[in-house]
């Protein structure tokens, strides 16, 4: 009989944080639903890199002030302080600061290896939307997931 080993989340997202701040591009999976429409946790991985400046509407991997690693967007920098907010969150923000910032996503990976750029015009123009329909996204999130159940 074997053992199986598990290893604290902790753990692997220091040592991916390690390998972004030595310059290497890492491909990490994405669990639960906190991004969605835009990443689909258990489905899609993101790419991250080393932070360098970061804007609003950048997503980005974060230690927040209360020690959790978040995966979430950038909603507004303040000074040394920065909001961050799941593109599936209802309300729900955190707070670090610049340096709570560990890396950046430039790239969303899709099942069979399809890359989606963060970077484009027409990316930004809909996380800029997604935000902006804060108050409607209630509804839309729940037309997003009979839309993904249908399509299943």
């Amino acid at each position: 009989m074997s053992e199986s080993t598990c290893i604290d989340d902790g753990v692997i997202l220091s040592e991916a944080v390690r390998l972004v701040n030595e310059g290497v591009e890492v491909t990490f999976p994405v669990n639960g639903r906190s991004m969605r429409p835009f990443i689909e946790g258990g489905r899609d991985s993101v790419v991250l890199v080393k932070p360098g400046e970061v804007k609003r509407l950048d997503v980005v991997l974060a230690r927040t002030d209360t020690g959790r690693f978040v995966v979430h967007r950038i909603v507004s920098l303040d000074g040394e302080r920065v909001t961050l907010m799941g593109d599936g969150n209802l309300c729900g923000r955190e707070t670090c600061g610049v340096s709570g910032v560990l890396a950046k996503v430039t790239h969303m990976v899709r099942p069979g290896g399809k890359r989606v750029a963060f970077e484009t015009a027409r990316m930004r123009m809909a996380a800029k939307l997604w935000v902006t329909l804060l108050p409607f996204r209630r509804i839309l999130l729940k037309l997003y997931r009979v839309c993904h159940r249908i399509g299943n």
